[in-house]
């Protein structure tokens, strides 16, 4: 399996301008409208905000170690030392969202992917920023889902994470209807 085909990297002229150009084109519409808040929501976060990762368990340092090993040649130790630079906190996020968000300022940018960093919510300049990824390390059918609950009224904003959905099987459609 060809697993390039599922894989995209931004930093590809092409890639990066044509996400930027359909977000542009997005935001703008919305605009338009002349709305009272502007939200973004994207899986990704942008590069910088919430978006810290790291491998989590040893099992993934020691795959990490072979697959460099047999890669590179390299002996043992200098495999350890590469994984160990490969697997050091690092930033996931999206440099075109990024920029997209320095230059349109939306007022607030929901997202997900980066699960350490579930739960977190920062500012930074006019744009409030929450990640809404799965909040425990263990799995949500053991835990219930915990999720933003999000004010917004003319006032500002209010948001928290302290709100659980006790029922472990819940569809979507069941969660907005009974707790929307």
């Amino acid at each position: 399996m060809d697993l390039s085909l599922y894989l995209w990297d931004e930093n590809v002229p092409i890639v990066k301008e044509s996400l930027m150009t359909e977000l542009k084109i997005q935001i703008e519409k919305i605009a338009q409208a002349g709305p009272d808040y502007i939200i973004l929501v994207t899986h990704s976060p942008p590069y910088g905000i919430a978006d810290r990762s790291k491998p989590i368990t040893l099992h993934e340092m020691l795959v990490l170690e072979d697959i460099l090993e047999e890669l590179k040649g390299e002996t043992k130790t200098e495999a350890r030392e590469q994984a160990k630079k490969q697997t050091s906190i690092r930033h996931i996020g999206s440099r075109v969202i990024s920029e997209f968000i320095k230059y349109y300022k939306p007022d607030i940018h929901i997202f997900g992917h980066v699960h350490k960093e579930g739960g977190k919510i920062e500012v930074k300049e006019a744009t409030k920023f929450f990640n809404v990824s799965h909040l425990s390390p263990l799995p949500y059918k053991l835990t219930g889902r915990k999720y933003l609950y999000l004010k917004i009224n003319k006032r500002g904003t209010t948001a928290t994470f302290d709100h659980v959905i006790p029922e472990r099987d819940i569809s979507f459609s069941e969660f907005i209807d009974r707790y929307l």
